[in-house]
């Protein structure tokens, strides 16, 4: 059985909606998501099997959510990228070389991008990352390589 709500959304909220963040590079569709990811997580929550742990099936409710957003609503091409709304990227670098790097992660095809802000931004492994995704942990080892050769080619030629 679950905890209390309030005392979930105390635990798990604030790196939830830094995720969100990530994900939709924009604070009304990041709250949006936010919200439905809460709900759907209260309607869902018989379905949680107790001794598993929340955080993995919390965020594959989110990205499962947010993958179904961008089929019916192309949010894709609607929101744009700001470095002032997606948190910082742990690298190395000036303000400048950081935007360009969040400017070509945004770029990415989703499923790329997707695996990028889990395993890089938000620090899952790429186990958990696999379990959150569906996928092995070679696909996500493969996404993860696909990703770093295109940001190295956007990197190097922009």
């Amino acid at each position: 059985m679950l905890s209390e709500p309030e005392q979930l959304v105390n635990e798990y909220g604030t790196r939830l909606f830094g995720l969100c963040m990530r994900l939709c590079r924009h604070r009304d569709a990041a709250e949006e998501l936010y919200q439905e990811t809460w709900v759907r997580v209260l309607m869902k929550r018989d379905s949680f099997r107790d001794g598993k742990a929340f955080e993995p099936w919390l965020v594959r409710i989110c990205v499962n959510l947010y993958r179904d957003s961008l089929r019916r609503q192309r949010l894709r091409r609607m929101l744009p990228l700001s470095g002032r709304e997606t948190g910082e990227l742990s690298t190395e670098g000036n303000l400048e070389e950081r935007l360009s790097l969040l400017d070509a992660v945004g770029k990415l095809p989703d499923k790329l991008r997707i695996a990028v802000i889990l395993v890089y931004m938000e620090g899952y492994t790429e186990s958990q990352a696999a379990k959150i995704l569906g996928l092995s942990v070679n696909g996500v080892k493969s996404r993860l390589l696909r990703a770093r050769k295109l940001l190295r080619e956007a990197l190097t030629d922009g």
